[in-house]
């Protein structure tokens, strides 16, 4: 099962409008918020493998292998 995968943009839209819509914070404040939350997601679907830091949306789950030609990674490492 391949993961889908991640798409920054779309999810920094969501909680800049999360946060001016339902918490009524202002513009600036919900793009720092949604900077950071951005920054952890990305960081929590890269491999830590030190010879992939690939995405895990490039990796097979169930196998495990690393879909990028020419990686040396042969488990995603959480």
């Amino acid at each position: 099962m391949l993961e889908k995968q991640f798409k920054p943009e779309m999810l920094y839209n969501r909680v800049v409008h999360f946060y001016i819509d339902k918490k009524g914070y202002t513009k600036e404040k919900a793009n720092e918020i949604a900077q950071l939350v951005v920054q952890k997601e990305a960081q929590r679907r890269i491999c830590k493998n030190e010879k992939c830091k690939h995405f895990s949306h490039d990796h097979i789950r169930n196998v495990e292998i690393c879909l990028v030609e020419k990686c040396e990674c042969n488990k995603f490492a959480k």
